[in-house]
């Protein structure tokens, strides 16, 4: 019995000395990180505790780890961003985070780059993510593939004249059809936008009745070049078919193009 008793009791002093220690070790790593944050958002001792209170909450809603936490909140800070859109793009991430199991830095970085791809058109992180979340729970797509994809082509997309919603449908089309993932969906459509921008794929399509320019001369937005080129597409003999899909799509793409 007294064994039993020591081993316990040991057992319990053990247990209650390594709680201390990590109890200490976090203390240390919650103030390193708001140490990092602070620098770059230089608030007041009482402006920045009301700021963290408000982390923590946003941590809580989305059962998100604090190292994930401070990570978003740390990258958005360096962004030059108010502090309330601080925290309002962190919460996103973190609804990112939990929606497709990304973590929180990609899921910063993804937002990030999907908000200045489009940034003529003023979309916002909650936006995005609402409409991520709206094409998952209608279509056989994931928010992942989505986010995937539109991290990838985002740029590229903007100079070839697509919008977010132009994109986040062909993405979800796609996908869909082939069963790709995000990733090599992505960057197809990158390709595919990019070489619809080349003054050699434009002439090709415009030699074979595909409209290209507007009557002012400008090249159309990539959405209507591809409609266009669907509704020729058909009448093609199979040879034409395959040059000008090379063309628009080179030679590994041809099977998104399609």
């Amino acid at each position: 019995a007294r064994v039993i008793a020591f081993g316990a009791s040991t057992a319990v002093i053990g247990g209650i000395s390594r709680a201390f220690k990590e109890l200490a070790k976090s203390t240390i790593e919650v103030q390193k990180a708001f140490t990092d944050i602070n620098r770059i958002l230089n608030l007041s001792t009482r402006q920045f505790d009301k700021f963290g209170n408000q982390l923590f909450d946003i941590g809580k809603q989305n059962a998100a780890a604090f190292n994930d936490l401070t990570k978003a909140a740390l990258e958005f800070s360096r962004q030059g961003l108010s502090t309330n859109e601080v925290l309002k793009r962190t919460s996103d991430a973190l609804t990112l985070v939990r929606l497709t199991g990304i973590n929180a830095e990609k899921a910063v970085s993804s937002l990030t780059a999907t908000v200045n791809a489009f940034d003529g058109s003023m979309l916002t992180t909650t936006e995005a993510l609402n409409k991520f979340v709206a094409v998952e729970t209608k279509f056989a797509v994931g928010a992942r593939d989505l986010v995937e994809a539109l991290g990838r082509v985002g740029s590229s997309a903007q100079d070839a004249k697509v919008g977010f919603d132009e994109l986040n449908a062909i993405v979800t089309s796609v996908q869909q059809t082939t069963g790709r993932g995000g990733a090599v969906i992505g960057n197809a459509m990158k390709t595919i936008f990019t070489r619809l921008q080349r003054q050699d794929t434009l002439d090709a399509l415009e030699s074979y009745g595909v409209a290209v320019r507007n009557v002012e001369g400008q090249t159309l937005p990539a959405i209507r070049i591809l409609q266009n080129f669907s509704k020729a597409y058909a009448g093609l003999q199979d040879s034409s078919q395959s040059y000008l899909r090379e063309q628009v799509a080179g030679v590994f793409q041809g099977n998104i193009l399609s």
